[in-house]
């Protein structure tokens, strides 16, 4: 089997954005409108009020390894009074 330098560049891409942190992604939405993210993202799968302060927006999805254990990603985002994204989090991603 000959494996040429095209392959090997394409098994470094696929595992590094296999490692890459969703946090980095998300943070491109902090100071943005919580509207917009609705717009994009779609519907949040949980959303939790912060009286007067604004409220938490949680989008969750699930993914299986190779060994088919599921595991639950939650990302959320927090918008202040104003809806404007002001932080954002993930975990089990």
């Amino acid at each position: 089997m000959i494996i040429t330098s095209a392959t090997i560049l394409s098994l470094v891409m696929f595992f590094a954005a296999a490692c890459s942190d969703p946090s980095d992604s998300m943070r491109s939405w902090i100071g943005q409108d919580g509207s917009e993210l609705i717009r994009v993202w779609g519907q949040p799968s949980e959303e939790t009020d912060i009286e007067g302060a604004g409220r938490t927006m949680t989008y969750i999805s699930f993914w299986k390894d190779g060994f088919f254990e599921t595991y639950t990603c939650r990302r959320a985002f927090t918008t202040d009074a104003e809806g404007v994204i002001r932080s954002q989090s993930a975990s089990g991603c």
